[in-house]
Protein backbone atom coordinates (compact mmCIF):
# COMPACT_ATOMS: atom_id res chain seq x y z
CA UNK A 1 0.00 0.00 0.00
CA UNK A 2 1.39 3.33 -1.02
CA UNK A 3 1.81 6.17 1.85
CA UNK A 4 1.31 9.85 1.54
CA UNK A 5 1.99 12.21 4.32
CA UNK A 6 -0.16 15.23 4.16
CA UNK A 7 1.44 18.32 5.65
CA UNK A 8 -1.46 21.01 5.85
CA UNK A 9 -2.03 23.25 8.54
CA UNK A 10 -6.13 24.44 7.48
CA UNK A 11 -7.89 21.28 8.83
CA UNK A 12 -10.89 21.33 6.25
CA UNK A 13 -8.12 21.17 2.85
CA UNK A 14 -6.42 18.41 5.21
CA UNK A 15 -9.36 16.44 5.80
CA UNK A 16 -10.47 16.87 1.91
CA UNK A 17 -7.02 15.61 0.91
CA UNK A 18 -6.93 12.69 3.68
CA UNK A 19 -10.53 11.72 2.66
CA UNK A 20 -9.52 11.35 -1.01
CA UNK A 21 -6.40 9.74 -0.82
CA UNK A 22 -7.87 6.81 1.64
CA UNK A 23 -10.45 6.23 -0.89
CA UNK A 24 -7.88 6.16 -3.37
CA UNK A 25 -6.31 2.64 -1.64
CA UNK A 26 -3.89 4.69 0.26
CA UNK A 27 -2.08 4.84 3.74
CA UNK A 28 -2.34 8.63 5.19
CA UNK A 29 -1.00 10.41 7.84
CA UNK A 30 -1.54 13.71 8.40
CA UNK A 31 0.48 16.60 10.26
CA UNK A 32 -0.66 20.24 10.98
CA UNK A 33 2.86 21.71 11.44
CA UNK A 34 6.33 21.53 9.58
CA UNK A 35 7.93 20.47 12.53
CA UNK A 36 5.35 17.84 13.19
CA UNK A 37 5.49 17.11 9.14
CA UNK A 38 9.79 16.02 9.74
CA UNK A 39 8.80 13.82 12.37
CA UNK A 40 6.22 11.82 10.81
CA UNK A 41 8.19 11.86 7.45
CA UNK A 42 11.00 10.14 9.71
CA UNK A 43 8.48 7.57 11.15
CA UNK A 44 6.10 7.15 8.40
CA UNK A 45 8.28 7.32 5.19
CA UNK A 46 5.77 8.23 2.79
CA UNK A 47 5.84 7.48 -0.71
CA UNK A 48 4.70 11.16 -1.25
CA UNK A 49 4.05 14.20 0.44
CA UNK A 50 1.56 16.81 0.04
CA UNK A 51 3.31 19.96 1.16
CA UNK A 52 1.89 23.23 1.83
CA UNK A 53 4.57 26.15 1.83
CA UNK A 54 2.51 28.48 4.43
CA UNK A 55 2.73 26.50 7.81
CA UNK A 56 2.82 27.25 11.55
CA UNK A 57 5.45 26.53 14.11
CA UNK A 58 8.87 27.04 13.12
CA UNK A 59 9.07 25.63 10.03
CA UNK A 60 7.92 26.95 6.39
CA UNK A 61 6.96 24.48 3.86
CA UNK A 62 10.08 25.52 1.98
CA UNK A 63 12.23 24.39 4.68
CA UNK A 64 10.20 21.37 5.14
CA UNK A 65 11.06 20.45 1.76
CA UNK A 66 14.86 21.36 2.72
CA UNK A 67 14.95 19.38 4.97
CA UNK A 68 13.64 16.16 3.18
CA UNK A 69 15.93 16.57 0.81
CA UNK A 70 18.82 17.58 2.37
CA UNK A 71 18.47 14.54 4.61
CA UNK A 72 16.77 11.89 2.09
CA UNK A 73 18.15 12.94 -1.39
CA UNK A 74 15.28 13.03 -4.62
CA UNK A 75 13.53 10.22 -3.65
CA UNK A 76 10.97 11.15 -1.62
CA UNK A 77 8.22 12.53 -4.07
CA UNK A 78 6.77 15.75 -2.84
CA UNK A 79 3.50 17.87 -4.70
CA UNK A 80 3.36 21.16 -3.11
CA UNK A 81 0.06 22.62 -2.97
CA UNK A 82 -0.23 25.81 -2.03
CA UNK A 83 -1.76 29.53 -2.91
CA UNK A 84 1.94 30.69 -2.70
CA UNK A 85 2.57 28.18 -6.16
CA UNK A 86 2.85 30.69 -9.23
CA UNK A 87 4.93 31.21 -12.50
CA UNK A 88 8.23 32.55 -10.27
CA UNK A 89 8.17 30.32 -7.68
CA UNK A 90 7.34 26.85 -9.22
CA UNK A 91 10.39 26.45 -11.06
CA UNK A 92 12.47 27.09 -7.59
CA UNK A 93 10.50 24.37 -6.12
CA UNK A 94 10.23 21.70 -8.91
CA UNK A 95 14.65 22.53 -8.81
CA UNK A 96 14.99 20.62 -5.57
CA UNK A 97 13.92 17.12 -8.17
CA UNK A 98 11.23 15.06 -7.37
CA UNK A 99 9.06 17.92 -7.23
CA UNK A 100 5.33 19.22 -8.65
CA UNK A 101 3.49 22.24 -7.90
CA UNK A 102 -0.45 22.97 -7.35
CA UNK A 103 -1.60 26.14 -6.68
CA UNK A 104 -4.79 27.01 -4.93
CA UNK A 105 -7.35 26.90 -5.46
CA UNK A 106 -7.54 23.86 -7.37
CA UNK A 107 -10.11 21.12 -8.88
CA UNK A 108 -10.16 17.97 -6.76
CA UNK A 109 -9.95 15.57 -9.96
CA UNK A 110 -6.96 17.93 -10.80
CA UNK A 111 -5.17 16.92 -7.52
CA UNK A 112 -6.42 12.92 -7.40
CA UNK A 113 -4.88 13.15 -11.27
CA UNK A 114 -1.70 14.45 -9.80
CA UNK A 115 -1.11 12.28 -6.85
CA UNK A 116 -2.35 9.29 -8.97
CA UNK A 117 0.56 9.89 -11.43
CA UNK A 118 3.27 10.91 -8.86
CA UNK A 119 2.47 7.17 -7.60
CA UNK A 120 2.47 5.81 -10.75
CA UNK A 121 -0.89 3.92 -10.40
Amino acid sequence: MKKVLIIEDYYALADIESLLCTMEGYEVKVAKSGDEGLTLFGEFKPDLVLLDLMLPGELSGSQVLERIRAEHGTEPKVLVVSALVNPTTAPKLEAYGNVETLGKPFKIKELAARIQTMLGV
